[in-house]
């Protein structure tokens, strides 16, 4: 056995030729551009809801007695339209846990075409529902584009990760959530109520869905499919190299498809990995990091402020529109900070990790600020790391984790919020702490690192043990 290991592996890492540093082409930055715009929609169904709120359940009200003759209370007016914003992270979790599978059954830019398909769906259930007056159909339309966004929340970092050459993968990697903020920003503004924030207008911030997806769908058929899962899934090596050529702008790309075909020909000599094994054996490590950083990202607190910014700004002793332009502003910030990390991710500079662990820490201090600044204001103060044959399985469980706190943040902090007032946000730093302590000692440097190289440290690497994580806990 040893011997026979001998033979095989040495003369790959001899004869191998090292793969020269990737440029931004312009099809690369063209079908990272075409292919990221379904985190457009994301976004937007994240940012959108906020300021029609209040016109959307006074609207409810009205369908309501339509449909069923029957008044609806204000309570119960609220409960719906909080059912239809949750419901879009119950879609989410389906479509990230199904964005594997789809992914390898008809390839990664496939599958965001027929992922459009759904988002054109949901703009026609949520864009009509006031002209027809059925208010269930803003849930059912809530529903399929939270499934529509939970598919590309699997399917877009997959393919960037899979076009990407390792120098440029931190920057391109970067980009999802650089069109979330933009988008969290533009449906903020557009729910000003001199532009769509009105009881007439507020249907087309929904029907503006249709402009992305659109998009998308015009553009997709000019981008190639991902080389890894031509070469990998298709077994398709003359395209896989096609395809390699036109994205690295060069003939010369020889030794980064014998690479693939080497993780290609590795990963059909493994047996895929089912949902249950991706938690066992050499898998359990960087399983549970993937699922960490999920868990990291939403509880830290973040999506509270997209979700629920009016009422947070109101309650801190904002009137009138003041609290509208607040979320903009806010909604600013995050854009300018997205910007300045796509830079800082791959500068020769900063590592990864010591990025997320400076994200992390300012998050955790701005938690501790806001529960400092309301309760002055309260007291009347005016102050992938996975190989092929486990990426589709990681990806869904990774983004079905995402999405599962994304709703169990949206669902629990209004009743959080009433019953510890200012203090709420303190759950968050509590969060966020044991989140640094775990990103310090278990989360390893990606920067600059191959699949193989970052693979090689997770087997040498001490893995994080149930002591360990009991200590942190």
């Amino acid at each position: 056995m040893g011997v026979n290991d001998h033979d095989v592996t040495v003369p790959l890492q001899v004869e191998r030729q090292p793969i020269p540093e990737g440029r931004l082409t312009r099809c690369l930055a063209f079908s990272a551009f075409v292919i990221t715009l379904a985190s457009f929609q994301f976004g937007y169904h994240i940012g959108c809801v906020n300021a029609p709120g209040g016109l959307i359940t006074e609207w409810i009200i009205g369908s309501h007695k339509d449909l069923f003759d029957k008044e609806l209370t204000r309570e119960n007016a609220d409960l719906a339209w909080s059912v239809a914003v949750s419901v879009f992270a119950v879609g989410g979790m389906a479509g990230g846990l199904l964005s594997g599978w789809l992914a390898d059954k008809v390839g990664r830019r496939g599958a965001l075409f027929y992922n459009n398909i759904l988002a054109l769906a949901a703009a026609a259930l949520m864009g009509l529902a006031k002209s027809v007056g059925a208010y269930p159909m803003i849930i059912l339309g809530r529903l399929i584009i939270g499934f529509n966004c939970g598919l590309s929340s699997g399917l877009v970092p997959m393919y960037l990760t899979e076009i990407s050459p390792v120098n440029l993968r931190g920057m391109l990697g970067s980009l999802p959530q650089l069109f979330v903020t933009i988008a969290i920003l533009v449906s903020q503004i557009f729910g000003l109520p001199h532009l769509l924030g009105t009881g007439d207008r507020w249907p087309l911030i929904f029907a503006f869905t249709v402009v992305p997806a659109v998009l998308q769908l015009a553009l997709l058929l000019m981008c190639p499919e991902s080389p890894k899962y031509t070469m990998g899934v298709r077994g398709d090596r003359e395209a896989a190299e096609n395809a390699l050529k036109k994205l690295r702008g060069t003939n010369d790309v020889a030794a980064e498809i014998q690479a693939m075909d080497d993780e290609a020909q590795a990963a059909r000599n493994q047996q895929k990995p089912n949902m249950g094994a991706m938690f066992k054996g050499a898998l359990a490590w960087p399983m549970s990091i993937a699922i960490m950083m999920m868990l990291a990202q939403q509880l830290s607190g973040i999506n509270v402020a997209m979700f629920y910014s009016t009422v947070i700004f109101r309650g801190a002793g904002l009137t009138g529109n003041e609290p509208f332009y607040a979320t903009i502003g806010m909604g600013a910030v995050n854009v300018i900070m997205t910007l300045i990390s796509v830079w800082l991710v791959d500068h020769p500079k900063f590592g990864r990790r010591s990025l997320l662990l400076a994200g992390l820490t300012g998050m955790f201090f701005s938690t501790l600020l806001l529960v400092g600044a309301l309760t002055l204001q309260n007291q009347g103060a005016d102050y992938k790391i996975f190989d092929s044959s486990a990426r589709g399985n990681a990806n869904s469980i990774a983004v079905m984790v995402n999405w599962a706190a994304n709703l169990l943040v949206g669902l629990t902090f209004l009743p959080i919020n009433n019953a510890l007032g200012q203090f709420s946000f303190f759950i968050f730093s509590g969060c966020l702490a044991f989140f640094i302590v775990y990103t310090w000692k278990f989360v390893p440097e990606t920067k600059g690192k191959s699949i193989e190289q970052i693979q090689h440290e997770f087997e040498n690497r001490k893995k994080p043990s149930y002591d360990n994580l009991k200590l942190l806990a």
